[in-house]
């Protein structure tokens, strides 16, 4: 068994809605674009109307997919398969109301 790599995407941000800084999580193994990774969210202290917690994927750093994996959810850890991307960013959306903690989110390769 190979041992896994994890990338941080955001730690304890304002988890509000906005689309976050990209990172270039491309450029080795296990993080070529198209191998699956696993993208963990850790959202923490929410309040009001719960989010949409999701993840885009770039290979330019222009053009976005987005929601290539995407959680709504309150407090706790939930993990989802996607496709990795040169770069690849985190956002958060809310339908309606207020919303206050923070977010978490990294990315296992799978190698």
């Amino acid at each position: 068994m190979s041992a896994k790599t994890v990338i941080l995407l955001e730690a304890g941000t304002a988890a509000t809605a906005q689309d976050f800084t990209a990172v270039n999580v491309g450029g080795k193994t296990p993080f070529l674009p198209g191998r699956k990774c696993r993208v963990v969210f850790d959202p923490q202290g929410q309040t009001g109307t719960v989010p949409a917690y999701a993840v885009d994927g770039s290979n330019d750093n222009s053009t976005w997919t987005a929601d290539i994996a995407v959680a709504v959810l309150g407090d706790g850890i939930t993990a989802v398969e996607a496709v990795c991307y040169q770069y690849m960013r985190a956002s958060v959306t809310t339908a309606a109301g207020t919303l206050a903690g923070t977010l978490g989110v990294h990315i296992e390769g799978l190698g």
